[in-house]
């Protein structure tokens, strides 16, 4: 390999990309890079970022992290986020390879769009926002006030900046475009960070983010209904009355087998979906991009990055009216008949009562906690660590020093949003056997279902 293989490829992305992707060139870090005895490079910087997000724990995490409700300790075929991820990265770099938009930094950022979520997926990130906005101050609630709440963009981001430890300097050191990726992967969600570092705070993502979020919705809502129809929670003949699924079969004709069985059906019912889904999205990107770069007259990378921040609206690369309508069709399926069931409402009912059990718990009593997170409170407080503090001085300690500081509960917020499914479940398990953790009556439980 030539020792300016990561300059041949940047020359390549100029040649190749269209004048409004991202360009790795460009690409900036808070650190500087450790060649770490390399003789030369050979991988643009969002490539650089792509692996890095791969080999990190919380990457590895995700495997037993559930897409919805909560993911046993051994599952044959359910999706997880780790699988959810993948197919996430696969259909936005098909859309990003369409568009001629950067297919590295859109890789990166679909890997790491997950890695701030929860156990137990959206209850997880409800349970944990409700307990950090101060919204449950007075039923149970930490009672500091609003915390800043807990959004999977924002966790994300402090896992690949602060959280995750390969080096150095805290974090992984991702280049700018990555972070702001995977915060505003969610978007509209709230993205001001105006104490974030290189990011563009309250300016809407860029093309490739936007790909990623896109493709983002389309795996959720077909992975969701493949993972339904595989465990029966819906049948094929509900499905096969939905308007995307009609369509579905009238654009297949006679190649539609009316007789295929359950499982031959719902691959095929995926596979169709998406290609339709698929093809709207790059079909319609298409000419919305073209559109909008005769509008603002880019016809280079450098023009492209003087317009960007004004002219860059967030809704760029998105279905066409019709194909929206097929989506939102489906999503709205999914929500009433398999995210609103009974075995769900269960399912969400529990992954609330974990986490804010061992939240609750932690806070009154820290020393439950692990020591990896004592050790990290001491970092940031400049206390000492929890465990060398004399036995009759302890409560003492934290009665002032711990309960009462904000850092320490996103401390704790932060360590069990990085717990998997069944870590979760089990150390609710322990500290409920231990008397740390109340057994909740079933007047309690009744009263937390109404207030909800």
């Amino acid at each position: 390999m030539p020792p300016d293989m990561r300059r041949a490829l940047e020359h390549a992305e100029d040649a190749q990309l269209a004048p409004y992707a991202a360009r790795a060139a460009h690409a900036r870090r808070r650190h500087a890079l450790d060649d770490d005895g390399r003789a030369f490079d050979y991988r643009t910087a969002f490539q650089r970022d792509r692996d890095r997000i791969v080999y990190s724990r919380a990457f590895r995490r995700l495997r037993l992290k559930a897409v919805a409700g909560s993911m046993p300790g051994y599952e044959d075929h359910r999706r997880n986020r780790l699988s959810h991820g993948l197919e996430v990265a696969q259909v936005a770099r098909t859309v990003a390879r369409a568009l001629r938009l950067n297919e590295d930094l859109t890789e990166a950022v679909a890997l790491g769009h997950d890695l701030g979520s929860p156990p137990f997926g959206p209850a997880g990130e409800r349970a944990l926002d409700d307990a950090l906005s101060g919204r449950l101050d007075g039923r149970g609630g930490l009672g500091l006030g609003d915390l800043g709440g807990f959004r999977r963009g924002r966790q994300g981001l402090r896992v690949v900046d602060v959280l995750e430890k390969r080096y150095d300097h805290p974090g992984l050191n991702l280049t700018d475009d990555v972070r702001e990726g995977i915060l505003k992967c969610g978007w509209p969600e709230p993205s001001a960070e105006p104490g974030v570092e290189g990011v563009r705070a309250g300016l809407a993502p860029g093309f490739e983010v936007q790909a990623v979020a896109l493709a983002d919705r389309i795996a959720t809502a077909l992975g969701d209904l493949d993972d339904a129809l595989e465990t029966a929670v819906v049948t094929v003949e509900q499905v096969e009355r939905l308007r995307p699924v009609a369509e579905l079969r009238r654009k297949l004709g006679s190649r539609w087998r009316p007789r295929a069985g359950r499982f031959m059906k719902a691959a095929a019912i995926h596979r169709g979906l998406t290609h339709l889904l698929v093809t709207g999205a790059f079909l319609h990107g298409a000419k919305t991009l073209a559109a909008w770069a005769r509008r603002h007259g880019v016809e280079s990378s450098a023009r492209f990055r003087e317009v960007r921040d004004d002219a860059v609206r967030g809704d760029e690369i998105a279905l066409s009216e019709a194909g929206a309508r097929l989506l939102a069709e489906l999503e709205w399926f999914l929500e009433s008949r398999v995210h609103r069931g009974r075995d769900a409402e269960r399912a969400d009912g529990r992954a609330r009562r974990v986490l804010l059990g061992l939240l609750a718990a932690y806070h009154s009593d820290p020393g439950l906690v692990e020591d990896h997170v004592l050790l990290r409170f001491k970092e940031v407080a400049g206390r000492p660590f929890l465990r060398d503090v004399p036995r009759l001085e302890v409560e003492a300690e934290i009665a002032r020093y711990y309960r009462p500081d904000p850092r320490f509960a996103r401390s704790l917020a932060d360590h069990v949003a990085a717990m998997t499914d069944p870590y979760a479940i089990a150390e609710h398990a322990r500290l409920m056997d231990s008397g740390a953790i109340p057994i909740p009556s079933v007047e309690q439980l009744r009263r937390e279902e109404t207030e909800r």
